[in-house]
């Protein structure tokens, strides 16, 4: 007896995009800049002003704090922005490339911490 197999019909099913708020980005860009500018003030203004005397150690920790927080949100900006899109885009790409200089600006302030 003959035995005939219907060859079932494949589908690829995609996930639906993700569409998520913007609020933790857009926060932990917001922090990341008031934290290194903070460093900044610590940093250059005279020791006459307010809390401007502080160590070394504070504006660059400030530095490498506020780097890291800027990665961060740059770099789930840039995610969001890419996976709402579908393909890369140019505002995409300038976030993922800020936050890598932010994190090089954050390393290098943790070298000269060290050293």
């Amino acid at each position: 007896m003959t035995q005939t197999q219907m060859k079932g019909q494949t589908s690829v099913e995609h996930l639906p995009r993700l569409f998520r708020n913007r609020t933790v980005d857009y926060t932990l860009i917001s922090l990341g800049v008031v934290v290194a500018a903070f460093g900044a003030y610590t940093y250059f203004a005279p020791s006459s002003w307010v809390l401007a005397g502080l160590s070394a150690a504070w504006y660059l920790g400030c530095f490498i704090a506020g780097g890291v927080l800027l990665t961060a949100g740059l770099g789930l900006l840039g995610a969001s922005l890419r996976d709402r899109s579908g393909h890369w885009t140019a505002p995409a790409i300038t976030s993922f490339a800020l936050g890598a200089l932010a994190l090089a600006g954050a390393v290098t302030a943790a070298v000269v911490l060290i050293v």
